[in-house]
């Protein structure tokens, strides 16, 4: 058997506000630090989110929305 290794990476989770809440609507962007290239998509209903089929490397995630502090992390890496 051979086992092919994966090209591409995913990011899921689910933004909440800082009681637990779901936060539908934000803004969640991955953007791959050593490209600068980005992919963006919103929260559903349930604040959940998955960003699909991203190239691998490093990365930086940020969400934000109206009314809320922006958050952003970085060191998320995909090798």
């Amino acid at each position: 058997m051979v086992w092919a290794q994966a090209s591409t990476a995913q990011i899921h989770g689910v933004v909440q506000d800082s009681s637990g809440a779901a936060v539908p609507g934000a803004e969640v962007k991955a953007i791959q630090t050593e490209t600068g290239v980005s992919r963006t998509v919103t929260s559903a209903a349930d604040g959940g989110y998955v960003l699909t089929n991203l190239p691998i490397g490093p990365y930086r995630l940020e969400i934000a929305k109206d009314c809320f502090t922006k958050y952003a992390q970085s060191g998320i890496s995909y090798k």
